[in-house]
């Protein structure tokens, strides 16, 4: 009977100690598998990642550049545009300013 309790035991503690290397052993690989990347991996990532920020925010500043540049050509067209028309305007009304003064003068001149 004594041998039965000792056979017993040694399959319950053999059971343990393989049930311990069997959790260790996956533990270990799990722990492998979820662990940090490597310092300089880590680095490599990071510099990639704020590399492409990088490309974006020079491709959205290009983008915003060309676009206010391009009002501002606009804005400086209008702008040449309406001083020419201003001075055709100007120019017409001192023609007909001139001309009504002249047209004045000779009404005058010729009442007298």
């Amino acid at each position: 009977m004594r041998e039965m309790k000792t056979n017993d035991t040694e399959s319950r503690n053999s059971g343990f100690v393989m049930g311990m290397l069997v959790g260790a052993a996956v533990g270990a690989t799990v722990g492998l598998l979820l662990a940090p990347k490597s310092g300089s991996e880590l680095r490599h990532r990071l510099y990639e990642s704020t590399g492409r920020l990088r490309q974006t925010a020079v491709k959205g500043y290009d983008a915003a550049v060309e676009t206010v540049s391009h009002a501002v050509d606009n804005v400086v067209e209008r702008g040449k545009a309406a001083a020419q028309q201003g001075q055709e305007a100007y120019d017409n009304v001192r023609k007909s300013a001139a001309n009504g003064a002249d047209n004045v003068a000779k009404a005058a001149t010729g009442r007298l």
